[in-house]
């Protein structure tokens, strides 16, 4: 696996100004560890095996 071309840091800097966000230095290893912890969340969902035989919920109660 390849290194990405940017660091997190350039990443998540580039992603508060394209959102006119102001992010002080000391909450981008936050925002970086948060990032990490949603793609893994993110990934077991998209990965999940779904037919496409299922039926949609026909109402959800959580």
């Amino acid at each position: 696996m390849t290194s990405p071309p940017f660091s997190d840091e350039v990443l998540v800097a580039a992603r508060a100004a394209a959102m006119e966000l102001e992010l002080p230095p000391p909450c981008v290893a936050g925002v970086i560890n948060n990032t990490r912890l949603l793609q893994n969340y993110a990934a077991l969902i998209r990965d999940f095996p779904l037919p496409d035989t299922c039926e949609p919920a026909g109402e959800y109660t959580p």
